[in-house]
């Protein structure tokens, strides 16, 4: 009888909790998956089967989305490698670590709107960094960066670069403190060198936080960039820079066609959803 009072004490706890998701996950989720099916204005909705599936499908504009969001991905390898530099020799405790430390982490507190008007404006046709190519002597470098579709991905890169490289390298710190200090001490008294600590004890110790890493930045790669693209580029010219997550909101409140967004979102759960069983299913083979 004691038990199942605190199973239900317990319950009644956890209560408050699922009715939070319930309204303001669960419902938006059903609703945004009902109205996929519908030609939605945000007021009106008329039942239109799979039709915005097809649309989404032979759009012209669907594998030009998927580009985006690859280029995106295929930038994670970079500020995995970087993040992990950085936080190897923050580990070393090099000179002036405690300063890079804070100068690091700085831009993770900096919203991404923030971080994207602060780097437009210094790629902008009359920015900083022009005025500083003009000023040294490599005018012939002067670009309009932001109106060229490779500089403006660079760009978008660049600041996803600067904004997670505290993020990965706070998580790299916190992976690599719970490594035990006598592995260490036990392989500099057998006279390993700094490279055979790191790729034979530091990087294979730190595979699960790799992975966690990993995972979280593939993920926000389709789901996160929108602050970036929104403040850069606006998603253009056309839509060369519109990943999937922008061509929602563009679809959604400036074309007002909420049903083909609705589409849309569904979408891209599904290949997020397929991306994340994937990575699972590699990390239990690389672990087993």
């Amino acid at each position: 009888m004691g038990l199942r009072r605190e199973s239900l004490h317990g319950y009644l706890s956890l209560l408050p909790a699922f009715i939070l998701l319930a309204v303001f996950i669960g419902y938006p989720t059903l609703n945004t998956f009902y109205h996929s099916f519908t030609e939605w204005d945000g007021v009106s909705s008329r039942f239109v089967g799979w039709d915005n599936f097809l649309r989404i499908i032979h759009s012209g504009d669907l594998l030009l989305m998927l580009r985006n969001n690859l280029i995106f991905l295929l930038s994670v390898p970079g500020i995995l490698i970087l993040s992990l530099i950085v936080s190897v020799l923050l580990f070393e405790e090099v000179p002036g670590w405690r300063f890079f430390r804070s100068v690091y982490y700085l831009p993770t507190i900096l919203s991404s709107v923030v971080i994207g008007f602060l780097i437009k404006s210094m790629f902008a046709s009359k920015g900083i960094v022009n005025s500083l190519l003009e000023d040294i002597g490599l005018g012939h470098l002067v670009v309009d960066w932001l109106n060229y579709v490779p500089t403006e991905f660079m760009i978008l890169i660049f600041c996803f670069y600067w904004q997670t490289l505290g993020q990965g390298t706070l998580i790299f710190l916190s992976g690599m403190s719970t490594i035990s200090g006598e592995i260490y001490e036990a392989v500099i008294m057998d006279g390993a060198s700094f490279r055979q600590r790191l790729f034979k004890i530091t990087i294979p110790l730190l595979y699960p936080t790799l992975f966690y890493f990993t995972c979280i930045n593939v993920i926000y790669v389709f789901v996160g960039m929108f602050g970036l693209v929104y403040s850069i580029t606006g998603g253009g010219p056309g839509y060369e820079t519109t990943p999937i997550e922008f061509m929602i909101y563009l679809q959604a409140f400036q074309s007002g066609n909420m049903g083909y967004a609705s589409a849309l979102s569904l979408f891209l759960f599904v290949i997020v959803v397929l991306i994340t069983w994937v990575q699972l299913k590699i990390s239990d083979r690389v672990s087993n």
